[in-house]
């Protein structure tokens, strides 16, 4: 492999994993922080990229290959890493959900080493407070927050949503961040 492992960013070495899952034929969808480092601009820096993939069980030697071939192996722990490498990998298993209800709008972003398909920035936002909803998780609030103000969100989707998973209390203390950060 060319590319450097060292210094790549979040969103090459995303890409980078998407063109060569795309290679066995796995369909992958990145989640989680690694979303909101692209969408924050690294404002927010997530070293653990998070891809959901379709039956993941099924996939397995072709995830295990495709990720050798880039230079990952496969930790005890069930995430892959290089030690030249500062972000692990890991994949989770279907759904592609945010709290009860799944994933609405998957954005593709095409790249020098790829197209790397990810949650759309209003489903990032509500992936991030439903760890704020569910665990009482501040950073996640302020990880919802950065990629909010970064990117044109849906909110009254995210309204709507926040209702389905009872929530609404929360959200208005997400919307009063929003308010007093713009």
């Amino acid at each position: 492999m060319k590319k450097s492992l060292k210094d790549i960013s979040v969103k090459d070495l995303a890409s980078l994993v998407s063109s060569r899952l795309k290679k066995y034929s796995i369909d992958a969808v990145l989640t989680g922080g690694a979303c909101v480092s692209i969408y924050s601009h690294n404002k927010y820096m997530s070293f653990d990229l998070d891809f959901v993939t379709h039956e993941p069980q099924r996939a397995g030697k072709a995830i295990k290959h495709a990720m050798e071939e880039i230079g990952f192996k496969l930790s005890p722990q069930a995430f892959f890493s290089n030690p030249e490498c500062k972000y692990i990998i890991e994949f989770i298993p279907e759904p592609l959900s945010v709290g009860k209800e799944p994933v609405k709008e998957i954005r593709s972003i095409k790249t020098k080493l790829g197209t790397l398909k990810m949650l759309g920035p209003t489903d990032c936002v509500k992936d991030r407070l439903a760890a704020y909803y569910h665990w009482d998780d501040p950073q996640s609030l302020e990880q919802a927050v950065m990629v909010a103000l970064n990117n044109k969100i849906d909110i009254a989707e995210i309204k709507r949503w926040s209702a389905v998973e009872s929530n609404e209390n929360k959200f208005n203390t997400f919307v009063k961040r929003l308010k007093k950060n713009t």
